[in-house]
């Protein structure tokens, strides 16, 4: 019984490893220009993904719901 709680602990904490997110990889949805959405990524740029889903940014002015 010992060797399966501890397995199951050490389960649940590769789990959770695996599914964690950081702060780095957050973006928030801050408006639009010219017709796509605009996002702040975490050190506070503002761009939008153009049609070759490149980042491309603008000034930071624009993002002004964040």
């Amino acid at each position: 019984m010992k060797k399966l709680t501890i397995i199951f602990i050490f389960l649940i904490s590769v789990s959770s490893f695996i599914s964690c997110e950081s702060e780095e990889d957050k973006e928030w949805t801050c408006g639009t220009h010219n017709g796509k959405t605009l996002y702040t990524g975490p050190e506070g740029g503002c761009y939008y993904y153009n049609s070759n889903n490149n980042k491309t940014y603008v000034d930071r002015s624009e993002c002004n719901n964040c």
